[in-house]
Parts: structure tokens; sequence; C-alpha cells
């Protein structure tokens, strides 16, 4: 069986490298950590992700959802959102999607890992 590899977009250096191992832990490859949605772009260009892990603030010009959404139209890549904080409208762009979903900051190992497995089944 071949490891699902899975992109972390993700502004905060720490976290994203604590997510990365977790998802590691879990058994998936992780193509890479980046900040911006920029720097997504450049790397889902060269290797579509199975599944992005998406902070929805972001480095950059583009919040995480305009990242997903430019992403989804050139890719079709599920986005999986990591956010500490998911205002009303944010929440209906990501939930008139059925390649999104989301899981509020901070989550459990155990979350992430159901989240993230129901994204790879």
């Amino acid at each position: 069986m071949t490891k699902k590899n899975i992109l972390i977009v993700e502004d905060e250096p720490f976290l994203g490298l604590n997510i990365k191992q977790k998802i590691e832990s879990f058994g998936f490859h992780v193509i890479a950590v980046v900040p911006s949605g920029d720097e997504a772009f450049q790397i889902v260009s060269e290797k579509v992700p199975d599944l992005i892990l998406m902070d929805i603030n972001l480095e950059g010009s583009l919040d995480g959802i305009e990242t997903a959404e430019s992403l989804r139209e050139q890719f079709s890549v599920p986005v999986l959102f990591l956010t500490g904080f998911l205002d009303e409208t944010a929440k209906h762009r990501i939930n008139q999607n059925p390649s999104y979903a989301y899981l509020m900051k901070p989550f459990t190992t155990d979350q992430l890992k159901e989240a993230v497995s129901d994204f790879t089944a």
C-alpha cells in the first residue's frame, strides 16, 4: 500500500513541525510544510498531494480558504482546515464544499488522526 501524500500549510513553524510529526506517526508522507498560499501552489504544481492540511490565517496575500479554492479549481485536492478561529462567513465558505472540512485548534492527536483518516480512506 502506498503512503498517502499530505501537504501542510501552516504559518507557525513550530506548529507546522508538530503537525508533520503527528501525521508521519500515523503512517502518512508529508510532502512539505509551507507558510503561505504562494508556496503551497509551488509544491502542488510539482506534486499533487492526496490531502492538504491548511491553516486559514497564512502569510502572504491569500488566506487559507482563498488558497484552497484556487487549488481545488486547478488540482481538485481535498482540504482539511486547521484553525483556531472560524467566523460564520468562513464556516459558510467551508461548508459549501464537500471536499472541505475543518478541525478547531487546539485539537488532540486522536482528533487529527480521525479527521485525516476520514479524507484518506
